[in-house]
């Protein structure tokens, strides 16, 4: 996306001569943010904390792993070793570790893949509206008996 500090890294990819390898592609719309993560080896999240990162669904949603820092909800979707791998927050050799790791092991890679999608179908908008609607009826049940 965009944000206050998007020109310094600029100038930082820059200054690092990183070239075409690093690009800034600004804000997107949804679709354009899926046909990014669907083209990936795998999406990268190395936040400090996270709520419920709903970038790692998206990812997982379109069949591609996931390596994330394992804060706050993060390790209620990713689960280490079956959809993605999981790495202790503001540890930079734990992550690296696990790039090589997921970028050498074709194996490992095919399999993660393969387990991404089905690990975030009770996520769909229709199962959790189907959820939540029968909760409400269940409510609506009480409040009036």
């Amino acid at each position: 996306g965009d944000g206050p500090d998007r020109a310094a890294l600029e100038r930082q990819r820059d200054d690092l001569d990183l070239g075409a390898r690093v690009r800034f592609l600004g804000a997107l719309q949804r679709d354009g943010v899926l046909r990014i993560f669907r083209a990936a080896d795998a999406v990268l999240l190395s936040s400090r904390w996270e709520n419920f990162p709903h970038a790692i669904v998206e990812a997982l949603a379109v069949g591609t792993p996931v390596i994330a820092s394992a804060v706050g909800g993060v390790p209620e979707v990713v689960r280490d070793g079956e959809n993605g791998l999981l790495v202790p927050a503001g540890d930079p050799e734990a992550l690296a570790a696990a790039i090589r790791r997921l970028f050498e092991d074709d194996e490992l890679r095919a399999r993660l893949a393969a387990a991404a999608a089905p690990s975030v179908e009770s996520y769909s908008a229709e199962r959790l509206l189907g959820q939540i609607e029968a909760e409400l009826a269940k409510a609506a049940r009480v409040k009036t008996s």
